[in-house]
């Protein structure tokens, strides 16, 4: 499993240093690999083949090789991470309020546990509380609630002159739209212009054929339709299957759909 360093965590560590406050951004830091270790141990506790994980200024991206999870698996794995900062926030806490001379430093870890988990419940995409309302709902409008929300942060923290607001506001603005781009949804079900040939790519399928099957025969550069193979020789198109890959488990055959 790789850990990969995401380009606005170096930038938060920029900013930990010109307002020193080292102390506390390396409490964060422990809080959000702890918080993706959980993920980790859970996604591979269910099967699932991990790629690598993203260390993110306020939690991480934990990024799978395969797919093919139910909705059930997905939401377990969300939630995992946030329920576990606040186990670890109350075990700090309580060795702390037990042993205050002996375990003092950990009081940092007791806020940062709490602000990754608590933060992480929001649900804005990528955080994991916006992940889990994404099993429920098109992705696109998440993604647009959540600009709106984090601009509606942004223009109280100026307004009251909440810095630390602002730059919460600034840094998760960019990660939202960063972190989308590079998606899965946003690179096959999004396209910039036309396709340069003009065409669409056809693909003809059975309606026995499970939806992550079909979906990893999208091209990524051109738009797609498919022709079910059946009795009715229904079409149907890439949107069509993005509504039901954020509707129905990806196990779920085409006929169930249809």
């Amino acid at each position: 499993m790789r850990l990969v360093i995401h380009p606005l965590f170096i930038l938060v560590v920029f900013v930990a240093l010109v307002f020193s406050v080292v102390d506390f951004f390396v409490a964060l830091t422990i809080a959000v690999v702890l918080h993706e270790v959980v993920h980790a141990m859970v996604a591979r506790k269910i099967g699932a083949v991990i790629s690598c994980v993203t260390l993110s200024p306020f939690g991480g991206v934990l990024k799978l090789k395969t797919n093919i999870l139910n909705l059930n698996q997905k939401r377990l794995i969300y939630l995992s991470g946030p329920i576990a900062s606040l186990f670890f926030c109350m075990l700090f806490g309580v060795l702390v309020w037990l042993f205050p001379v002996i375990f003092n430093y950990l009081e940092y870890l007791v806020v940062a546990n709490f602000l990754v988990g608590i933060i992480n419940l929001i649900p804005i995409y990528p955080l994991d509380g916006g992940k889990v309302l994404a099993l429920y709902l098109p992705i696109k409008y998440i993604v647009i609630f959540s600009n709106i929300f984090m601009i509606g942060l942004l223009v109280f923290g100026i307004i009251t002159f909440r810095w630390w607001w602002i730059f919460f506001a600034v840094i998760t603005l960019i990660q939202i739209n960063w972190d989308f781009k590079q998606s899965i949804y946003y690179d096959k079900f999004n396209y910039v212009g036309k396709p340069k040939t003009g065409k669409f790519v056809r693909y003809a399928v059975m309606s026995t054929m499970p939806l992550w099957h079909i979906y990893h025969m999208i091209d990524p550069k051109h738009p797609t339709e498919f022709i079910v193979t059946d009795n009715n020789n229904k079409i149907f198109y890439e949107k069509d299957l993005e509504h039901w890959l954020l509707k129905y488990d990806n196990y779920i055959t085409l006929e169930h759909c249809l």
